[in-house]
């Protein structure tokens, strides 16, 4: 039964951690635009926003 865990950290430049979360929450709903406006108005819960594989710096195209 192999296990595999994964921690990750998010921080900017000067190691705070509330602004590298913040940035993380920002990309989520900036890539998940389309997808709301594509969607009737309404309260939409986290886990009804897809998620979406990084583009741009963080996507395939960077480094491989």
């Amino acid at each position: 039964t192999p296990r595999i865990e994964v921690t990750v950290e998010a921080t900017d430049e000067g190691e705070n951690r509330s602004a590298g979360g913040n940035a993380t929450a920002v990309g989520r709903l900036v890539n998940a635009i389309d997808w709301l406006t594509e969607n009737p108005p309404g309260l939409y819960d986290a886990l009804d926003v897809p998620l979406r594989a990084a583009v741009g710096k963080l996507g395939k195209g960077r480094n491989g």
